[in-house]
This record gives structure tokens, sequence and C-alpha cells, in this order.
């Protein structure tokens, strides 16, 4: 009785798939919607009066101009890619801004302190690391320096739990 009823259903859904139906088209046009006006809504600035707005300090002030008379790049990074073969970490920054090189892998270990120099670059030792490990340049807050921190935070990419900006990092290769 069930192969009676499952093979009743199949010649149904067949005979179903067989006839298809075409639209005809329409004897009327279809009317276009008709076009309601829009009124614009008002602006903030015409709601609320202007106030005077302050401009953020720059660091531009704090860097010394190149021979050219342009400003340097207000960046630091770590050339990459850094292998543990090459024994040192190359990168840049502002000029004269102190920095320390540390293992972010292990627990923030120090690799090596020093400053970028007055071109904007930095060689550093790299020794304790493996591959795969991560390794960043931070702002070193306890040596003197032109910079503060304010000047440099926005320029940072994390703080640490430490409080310590960090301002490049990298993972090192094989």
């Amino acid at each position: 009785m069930h192969r009676f009823i499952i093979g009743l259903l199949c010649l149904v859904v067949i005979s179903g798939c067989g006839t298809t139906t075409t639209p005809e088209p329409s004897p009327t046009a279809q009317a276009a919607y008709p076009a309601y006006p829009v009124t614009p809504l008002p602006t903030l600035a015409a709601a609320y009066p202007a106030y005077p707005v302050t401009p953020l300090p720059t660091l531009a002030a704090a860097y010394p101009a190149s021979e050219s008379g342009n400003q340097p790049k207000l960046m630091f990074y770590i050339a990459e890619p850094v292998r543990v073969s090459d024994g040192q970490i190359r990168g840049g920054g502002p000029p004269q801004a102190p920095i320390r090189v540390i293992n972010l892998s292990r627990g923030n270990a120090l690799i090596a302190e020093t400053v970028v120099g007055a071109d904007g670059q930095f060689i550093a030792p790299l020794r304790d690391v493996t591959a795969g490990e991560s390794i960043a340049i931070v702002f070193n807050e306890q040596v003197a320096s032109a910079f503060t921190r304010e000047q440099l935070q926005p320029l940072s990419i994390q703080v640490l739990p430490s409080g310590e900006l960090v301002m490049s990092s990298v993972v090192v290769s094989p």
C-alpha cells in the first residue's frame, strides 16, 4: 500500500513539473510611482551655536627641521623581516627618542635599550629570542627625553598593562 501511495505522489510531482506556465504580458502599462515632495532635515549647525575649537598640539614643534626644511616622519617602525640569525634589529623613529626593545612573548623581557639617532634610525642587538616570538619597541620613559608620554601616545599601537607605550612590534622569523 505504501508503494502505491509513494508511486502516486511521484507521478503527481513528475506530471506537475512537465507543465510550466509562462506569464503573459500585461495589457496595461505600469504607472510610475507618484513623486512626493521631500523636505530637508534641519542641520545641527543651525540648531546649535558654533563653539570655539582649540587645536591640539602637534609633534612637529618637538622635532628639529631637517636640512631640506622638511619635518621628519612621525612614526616608529621595525625594519622587517627580523630573523634570529641577524643578531640585530633595525628600525626608525623620531630623532633622539629613547626606546627599549622587549620580548612580548617572554613577559616583556628587556632585550636592549637605545636611542634613535639624529638620522631617525636605530640598530640594537637582538639576543635571547627564538623564531615565532613577538618583539616590540617601547618608548623609554625612564630616560630624559625631549618627548613626553602625551606627545607620543597617539603614535603608539598598544599600551601594556605596565603602562609602557608599544610603538611597533614584529614576529621574529627563523
